[in-house]
């Protein structure tokens, strides 16, 4: 069943590559974004479909999708990024830039989700690693709710 629906994504990003160059602590930065998108149940997977347009015009289309407490986010525009997020566990994804692939490490601390055909919340907090080194330290909360039409 494809449904519209209304989808809010807090972000919190703590970029450990500010702390070698400064030498403190790096600041956490979050951001909130309001999308349009769709929900697909199918049987035990559900999937969120939603297009980002980012402030310098960069656009990219979303994936989320949860099946047995797993999670993967794909991002399809000028950067590619495919995550998967396994609670208490770490996986190897890519990025690609269009120039080169870059292999990171995402290492998932926790996953919650309790979405479903009414709406609901998925929280994941993890870290990714570049070469061996921890990079970020990122929280994500995609808050869905239905919705009378998306684009």
């Amino acid at each position: 069943m494809k449904m519209p629906v209304e989808i809010m994504v807090t972000n919190k990003k703590l970029n450990y590559r500010d702390m070698c160059v400064a030498g403190d602590i790096p600041e956490a930065h979050e951001s909130t974004e309001n999308y349009n998108g769709f929900m697909v149940i199918n049987g035990e997977k559900l999937s969120l479909d939603y297009d980002e347009v980012f402030d310098d015009g960069i656009t990219a289309s979303t994936s989320v999708m949860l099946q047995n407490g797993i999670a993967l986010i794909s991002h399809r525009g000028e950067i590619n990024t495919n995550l998967v997020f396994l609670p208490g566990d770490s996986c190897d994804c890519v990025c690609n830039n269009g120039y080169r692939t870059m292999n990171l490490r995402v290492n998932t601390q926790s996953l919650k989700s309790n979405i479903g055909p009414l709406g609901g919340k998925l929280k994941i907090d993890y870290t990714i690693e570049i070469m061996g080194n921890v990079a970020e330290k990122n929280s994500i909360c995609v808050s869905v709710c239905p919705s009378d039409s998306a684009s």
